[in-house]
């Protein structure tokens, strides 16, 4: 997208923080954004950031939606992580046919789908479509999208191997069971959708080895086309860093404000070099991991420019940007609760609530460590990878 549509999304997002933050309490405690956040949200544009310029979005690339998501979580971290899923989700569904698209945003630009890519329930195949039953856990901004999209799993009768896809839904058709009783992350009210033989005809239908190839481009040449899967997640690290990096803040103010130190050696916390080099450990690792997520999001808004997708061990590093970056606020944040000591956990306490979030949030599978090292391990040394549109 053009820079000052970038620099007017990012400056829109900064001016929600203060209205964010007020709200971030409540979001917390009802498990799901306010309905303040969510007007706030729809009225400066946020839901519409993958959405298609020819339906009334912006057509982000992943480096605004980084940028607009980090800065949505010095406010409310489940805010900017709603705002990643449905910029995540919009792009999935913008792979569909024009007469698909249409009928998703004709008459709301600020419509988006939530989701699961990962393949639940079972799926039969029915005339021209796909009857869905089942269970589909942990479904983050359910409660605000008016779509959903469902992964399942099938046998392609060409290749005979199984192929995934997401299978487009209103959301009015799922029962939503409440589930999401958890730590962090309370807000984003990632509830879990049952599908009882709910049909999705072949046209809400994305393939995922069809967007890995390419195949969607031929639909929209004019956009630039998502061909790799980690896209939709650059913009969830985005949230984990902006937590990291409003605490940095946050312990800053606190004790460049004069906070007492209970050490004998010194008066003022900000007097004693210890936690002068533990603040300063922490700017550096909330640096590196903005510097990985910004790379890797340079580097996927290189290759969807030209509809190509990077080779695989590059998409493996990629990946390991992601996961790195996301342990490196998580440490950050740990360094800084040292310093901000134990007061800050108690209950009602805005570091508490980081704490929670970013302890949750980066837990997420698709920015685990472990894996990540796994796959770069294997590319790096050539022990072979299984063929798969999720890599």
């Amino acid at each position: 997208m053009f820079q000052s549509d970038a620099d007017g999304l990012l400056e829109a997002a900064r001016s929600l923080v203060p209205l964010l933050a007020d709200e971030a309490a409540h979001t917390d405690t009802e498990r799901r954004l306010t309905a303040t956040s969510v007007s706030a949200l729809r009225e400066s544009g946020m839901f519409r950031l993958g959405t298609p310029t020819a339906h009334g979005g912006h057509r982000g690339d992943v480096r605004a939606a980084v940028e607009v998501c980090e800065a949505l979580a010095h406010g409310c971290a489940a805010s900017s992580w709603i705002v990643a899923i449905a910029y995540g989700g919009n792009l999935f569904a913008s792979q569909l046919a024009d007469d698909e698209r249409t009928t998703l945003w004709k008459d709301d630009p600020d419509a988006f789908a939530c989701g699961t890519a990962n393949p639940s329930g079972t799926a039969h195949r029915s005339a021209g479509g796909w009857t869905l039953s089942g269970r589909w856990p942990w479904i983050s901004g359910i409660h605000h999208a008016p779509w959903t999209l469902l992964g399942f799993a099938w046998c392609d009768d060409e290749s005979g191997g199984p192929e995934r896809g997401l299978a487009l839904v209103p959301t009015s058709s799922l029962a939503v069971e409440d589930v999401w009783h958890v730590a962090g992350m309370r807000g984003t009210g990632s509830n879990t959708a049952v599908a009882e033989g709910v049909y999705v005809p072949d046209s809400r239908v994305v393939s995922l080895t069809g967007m890995a190839n390419g195949s969607y481009r031929q639909r929209h040449p004019e956009e630039p086309r998502i061909t790799f899967y980690l896209s939709i997640n650059l913009p969830l690290v985005a949230t984990v860093v902006g937590i990291a990096a409003a605490t940095l803040d946050r312990v800053v103010e606190a004790v460049t404000g004069g906070r007492r130190a209970v050490s004998p050696l010194h008066d003022l916390v900000a007097e004693a070099p210890s936690h002068q080099m533990n603040v300063v450990d922490a700017a550096v690792l909330i640096d590196t991991a903005r510097l990985h997520l910004l790379r890797a999001a340079d580097r996927v808004d290189a290759e969807a420019r030209v509809g190509r997708s990077p080779e695989l061990p590059e998409r493996a590093r990629l990946r390991m940007d992601a996961a790195h970056a996301t342990r490196c606020a998580r440490e950050a944040v740990s360094l800084l609760l040292d310093s901000a000591g134990a007061s800050s956990f108690a209950n009602g306490s805005v570091l508490q609530r980081a704490w929670r979030d970013i302890e949750t949030a980066s837990r997420h599978a698709a920015l685990s460590v472990q894996t990540g090292k796994e796959i770069y391990g294997r590319a790096l040394l050539g022990a072979g990878l299984p063929v798969s549109p999720v890599l």
